[in-house]
């Protein structure tokens, strides 16, 4: 169940990769040769690093959050979810692009996509879940779900992307959802 947890939320962070990935392939023009995997590996990366250092800092919270743990993930989670879901309503796909081109707009891109594993980390350095497995998921998913979004950003365009937002934001709240069953249950 752990495993099955930390895929969904992997998914969950992403789809917001993922959207970011269709939006600047599909709109920015030609992306040059190498520039999908340079992108898909910076993504995954600050990805692992800020689940990684999330983690550890959920971990030194933890017994301030003794007995609590699971009430704590599904409230971070839930949080994490709902704003993904309300910037969805908010911002439109285009207003995510940028020259992806430029080795500064990865990087920048890659820390502010990987922002929600950090507060993932911390719900998942709390709950006591696996670190290396987290970390390994999260980053696994993240570099082929941005590396399919770069490749087919052109065929899925603007529509879907504005789309996968969403499932990002039902992704965490799922997650969210799984913390509150296994306190009832």
């Amino acid at each position: 169940m752990d495993t099955l947890l930390i895929f969904i939320i992997a998914l969950g962070l992403a789809m917001d990769c993922f959207t970011i990935a269709i939006s600047n392939s599909a709109v920015s023009g030609l992306v040059k040769p190498g520039v999908p995997l340079k992108v898909a590996i910076a993504f995954a990366f600050a990805h692992l690093v800020l689940v990684f250092a999330g983690y550890w800092l959920g971990g030194v919270m933890q017994p301030m959050f003794e007995g609590l743990e699971k009430w704590v993930a599904f409230v971070v989670l839930g949080i994490i979810g709902t704003k993904m879901i309300m910037e969805g309503r908010k911002r439109h796909p285009k207003s995510k692009v940028f020259d992806i081109n430029q080795v500064r707009v990865i990087v920048v891109l890659s820390l502010a996509t990987a922002m929600d594993a950090f507060l993932a980390g911390i719900a998942l350095g709390i709950t006591g879940l696996g670190v290396y497995l987290s970390g390994i998921v999260v980053a696994i998913t993240v570099f082929i779900l941005t590396l399919a979004g770069m490749a087919g950003g052109g065929q899925l365009g603007m529509a879907f992307a504005q789309r996968t937002v969403f499932f990002g934001g039902a992704f965490m709240l799922m997650a969210s959802v799984i913390f509150l069953l296994r306190l009832l249950g």
